[in-house]
């Protein structure tokens, strides 16, 4: 059943029929990637390659450019639009970069911690 079908399907229960005020479909776009002012490490990318990834997001790639060029950085994306990479890619790029770097992850709840421990590993042990 596809998404239209389905909420179709909800819109004719009468549990839901209230509750369902408004649906739209709103297109999809071709995704709009970033370039590095400079570039990573060979093995940085490397890492990256082996999880698939070869481009960045223009968000990606400005929120890494400004954090290379000191700069404080917040980044705010809708959910899973990749705002981890942001700062692991920053965060590892300066460790392999400077030996002597450290880095302190701080999260909210230990789900979160958790998920993000995760996704770092993935990029840095593939």
């Amino acid at each position: 059943m596809d998404a239209r079908a389905f909420i179709n399907y909800l819109i004719s229960l009468p549990n839901y029929r209230q509750q369902i005020i408004h649906t739209r479909r709103i297109p999809s776009q071709p995704a709009i990637f970033g370039k590095l002012d400079k570039p990573i490490s060979r093995d940085l990318e490397t890492c990256l390659k082996s999880i698939g990834i070869s481009s960045l997001y223009c968000h990606q790639a400005e929120a890494v450019n400004a954090t290379f060029a000191g700069k404080n950085v917040i980044v705010a994306t809708p959910s899973a639009s990749g705002k981890t990479l942001c700062y692991h890619l920053a965060t590892l790029e300066t460790i392999l970069s400077h030996g002597n770097s450290c880095a302190i992850y701080l999260f909210p709840t230990k789900a979160l911690a958790q998920d993000q421990l995760r996704s770092l590993r993935e990029i840095a042990c593939p």
